[in-house]
């Protein structure tokens, strides 16, 4: 009657184990250019969300200044890095250099080209599209909502 397991069977299962997870672990690679992508996406409904509701001061005039607390994000690789850090979240973008210029969103939530004027409502969608690795990631801006989804 056998009441306990050899060295040698442990030994045998602990190595099973380990090549098991060697195999599994390798299959499970991070995907950075999703989760950059997501992280920049955040970042756009976050400034959406701020925009909405706020009024600019100045509105529609020709020396708004974009409001970057509330409703505007600058769309480039460095300052989305920057952002990043200053907020406590260490995240760094892995995608290709991008810049896109700056996107506001005014108080009906409505998306701008780099500040508030009238002349700068965006007419037709905006495609950003972002590279790693060989792979791509679009997010599209809808123009009158300004509501912003991954396309892959």
């Amino acid at each position: 009657m056998k009441t306990a397991f050899t060295l040698l069977e442990l030994i045998v299962v602990i190595v099973i184990i380990s090549i098991m997870a060697a195999v599994g672990s390798s299959s499970f690679r991070s995907n950075y250019l999703h989760d950059d992508v997501q992280f920049i996406l955040t970042k756009i409904q976050e400034a959406h969300f701020k925009g909405i509701g706020y009024e600019h001061n100045g509105f529609g005039t020709e020396a708004t200044l974009p409001d970057y607390d509330n409703g505007c994000i600058q769309l480039q690789n460095a300052t989305l890095n920057d952002r990043a850090t200053q907020t406590g979240i260490y995240y760094t973008l892995h995608v290709d250099d991008f810049d896109y210029g700056t996107l506001c969103f005014d108080a009906k939530g409505r998306p701008h080209h780099d500040n508030f004027k009238k002349s700068t409502l965006l007419t037709t969608q905006k495609l950003l599209n972002f590279t790693y690795s060989g792979k791509s990631y679009s997010i599209i801006i809808e123009p009158v909502s300004g509501y912003a989804i991954i396309k892959q």
